[in-house]
């Protein structure tokens, strides 16, 4: 029997493909990328040798190691009727040991490769009962998760969950219960689409961030899209008006879902800049060595000032 041991990352390349601060300055790109995009797309279409489930080994910086990565259809679709129909890359390629999915993963090497993860004393992720939550929790011990849990609920509050068998943090990010400037680190994964007041999520999350925080998130990215589109807002009465048909995404507290606001484009950096954050940037991601297909896909960063200008 053969025994493979877990190699060193550096011997497997990076997934960082560049950094854009707005639509303007990837739109420059696009006649560099275009030439890159048409390599990857051949590649991924050569390591989709089956529209069936299958897995292939690659790297995953939750474990460290080669593990095998999942590909399947289950969030699948196209994006025309011309088009083949493709898994839904971020949501699709899992790691069979940790459990942790492309996104997932990817926004675990950001912080492996970019962040200084010593000096990261106290940190939040809007996550508790996921896989994710258990990886960082083991790379930042002090990290302190929470989810959603209704509107009937005070930030701050643990609620036991029968799903789960456990007490749950509830926290409501318009509305925190954590005092300013406590986290040196906040984290969200596919959140923000589905809080109508984001912009208010924004500056609760600048609060809490001390001086030089950092907050990294994912959303569902449109990056065609100069301006967010809107889906669904809410009437006066507390009744959702749908703008849009309605698109529900998958929750893990509740089987019903979530109902997703808005659809966003690339003025998200300047919604951030707005609120205070001295830096907001997109980082691109792919690299099927490490288990990430597609693209463009992007981690989200932005930085709290380490001073803050006083009017």
């Amino acid at each position: 029997m053969m025994i493979v041991r877990a190699l060193p990352q550096r011997f497997f390349p990076s997934i960082w493909m560049g950094e854009f601060r707005s639509k303007v300055e990837f739109d420059r790109s696009l006649f560099q990328l275009a030439p890159a995009f048409s390599v990857y797309d051949w590649i991924d279409d050569r390591v989709l040798f089956s529209r069936h489930r299958f897995t292939y080994p690659a790297y995953c910086s939750a474990c460290e190691q080669v593990t095998q990565m999942r590909i399947d259809w289950l969030f699948g679709g196209c994006s025309s009727t011309r088009s083949s129909v493709h898994p839904a890359w971020t949501e699709t390629c899992i790691c069979q040991k940790c459990g942790l999915n492309s996104r997932m993963r990817a926004l675990i090497d950001f912080l492996r490769v970019r962040c200084n993860l010593k000096n990261i004393k106290n940190a939040f992720i809007a996550e508790q009962v996921t896989p994710l939550y258990q990886v960082l929790k083991r790379i930042i011990p002090s990290v302190i998760g929470s989810e959603y849990l209704g509107p009937g609920h005070k930030s701050g509050k643990r609620v036991f969950n029968w799903r789960y068998l456990q007490y749950i943090r509830h926290e409501d990010l318009t509305n925190l219960s954590f005092p300013d400037c406590q986290f040196d680190l906040v984290i969200t994964l596919d959140v923000f689409e589905h809080i109508p007041n984001y912009r208010t999520a924004f500056a609760e999350i600048y609060r809490i961030l001390r001086l030089g925080g950092l907050l990294v998130f994912t959303i569902p990215f449109f990056y065609e899209q100069e301006t967010t589109r809107i889906r669904a807002v809410f009437n006066s009465d507390g009744t959702i008006n749908h703008l849009l048909p309605p698109e529900i995404h998958g929750n893990p507290i509740s089987g019903r879902g979530s109902l997703c606001f808005q659809n966003f484009g690339w003025d998200i950096l300047d919604e951030l800049r707005k609120i205070g954050f001295a830096d907001a940037c997109a980082a691109l991601y792919w690299g099927p060595w490490q288990g990430h297909l597609g693209y463009p896909f992007f981690v989200f960063y932005a930085i709290k000032p380490k001073t803050v200008q006083r009017g």
